[in-house]
């Protein structure tokens, strides 16, 4: 990893539009480590989403950020989404949302879980086995299902199929059962994984999706939904493919293998808030560790970096300093030799007080944040520029 320095150079590229000087004006006014949320940064990558994929609903995906102004910001642009518990429920009906803008897409559910939901108002869930579905039956119509399928693995930064989905060839007894317990069928759904960069993971399972939805309407089953996931991925430290181009690869094999009367939705997360949000942390410490620099700064694995551990993300490191360069170590501030972001980083010298920059650090970073040694959480400044 290399820090990018913004010494000298044009810096609206690696800053993606972040004026420096309103963070400065955050900064006297705030201390670190702060995240500076960017609303319109949000309004626009659901524009761009739906632009790429015309026609297909989408249902923000409340567990890569919850954040109220997020979720808020979302609704009023008319976006749907979507809840893996009950507290995600809650967050979206703190802002205004109703339960019918919502679906439950945790293939496995406590009965604890899925009578909470129910109460909720939640009427469209997922499962991928057939001891899930048992647990339908207790709710007549009030429960319907999609059945998810998986996918094959490739492409994607975390392959979500390892743990959810069933195996397409196990799909015509799951469709057995639903006809059996008189479970209201909804559809089908997959997800190719997250930070998916080959467009042919969405559209091999999309066609995969087209040959199931022939298998239900062969057994008496109606599909009302193809819910085709998340994983659009955004750029870290490398470029990934457009969404347009991954958009128009998905449009073509849906006209191509799912019927115009299916309603196609999906369910970003990352896309939409990965790039709102971004870290402003300052060095604490320094020191030379068998003859490697350390940088200490004040905010690391247990907090907002926590998507390095549970995301496998790299962030950009960006910085005012522009001398010599040297590897050096960058770790975090709790009292755990565990709590290192980068072993190996290419630095300018740094002091303390120093201020690093880290972008898109919107999307399952704040969200499996903790309060590890009681440093508490990185606070989140929400704007509109």
């Amino acid at each position: 990893m290399k820090a990018i320095s913004l010494a000298g150079k044009r810096s609206a590229g690696y800053l993606r539009g972040l004026e420096l000087a309103r963070v400065g004006d955050i900064s006297r006014s705030l201390s670190t480590p702060f995240m500076v949320l960017r609303l319109p940064i949000v309004r626009h990558n659901l524009q761009n989403l739906r632009e790429a994929l015309p026609g297909v609903d989408v249902y923000y995906a409340v567990k890569a950020n919850n954040h109220t102004d997020i979720l808020r910001t979302l609704r009023n642009d008319k976006c749907f989404f979507d809840i893996s518990s009950v507290r995600e429920l809650h967050d979206v009906l703190e802002i205004g949302g109703q339960a019918a803008e919502v679906i439950h897409t945790n293939p496995i559910k406590s009965a604890t879980e899925f009578d909470c939901a129910i109460e909720g108002g939640v009427r469209i869930f997922v499962a991928d086995n057939a001891a899930e579905l048992d647990k339908f039956s207790r709710y007549g119509d009030r429960a319907g299902v999609l059945v998810r399928f998986k996918t094959t693995p490739g492409g994607a930064a975390v392959n979500l199929s390892y743990k959810f989905g069933a195996d397409p060839d196990e799909v015509p007894a799951l469709l057995d059962k639903i006809i059996a317990l008189q479970i209201p069928f909804r559809g089908f759904c997959f997800h190719v994984g997250s930070q998916c960069t080959k467009s042919s993971q969405y559209t091999a399972a999309i066609k995969t999706a087209g040959r199931l939805i022939d298998l239900a309407r062969a057994k008496g089953l109606s599909t009302e939904i193809l819910d085709i996931g998340g994983g659009f991925p955004v750029r870290y430290t490398r470029a990934v493919p457009a969404i347009e181009t991954i958009g128009a690869a998905i449009m073509q094999a849906l006209r191509r293998h799912v019927p115009p009367t299916v309603r196609v939705i999906c369910e970003p997360g990352r896309f939409i808030s990965g790039e709102a949000v971004t870290l402003i942390a300052s060095v604490i410490g320094t020191s030379v560790r068998n003859g490697v620099k350390w940088y200490y700064i004040d905010d690391g694995l247990y907090g907002s970096f926590s998507g390095r551990l549970f995301d496998g993300c790299s962030y950009e490191v960006l910085t005012n300093r522009n001398t010599k360069w040297e590897r050096a170590v960058l770790a975090g501030p709790t009292c755990d030799s565990f709590d290192v972001i980068y072993n190996d980083c290419l630095m300018p010298p740094l002091s303390i007080g120093d201020m690093l920059i880290f972008p898109a650090m919107g999307a399952y970073c704040s969200v499996s944040a903790t309060d590890f040694n009681g440093l508490g959480r990185s606070r989140v400044v929400s704007v509109n520029w």
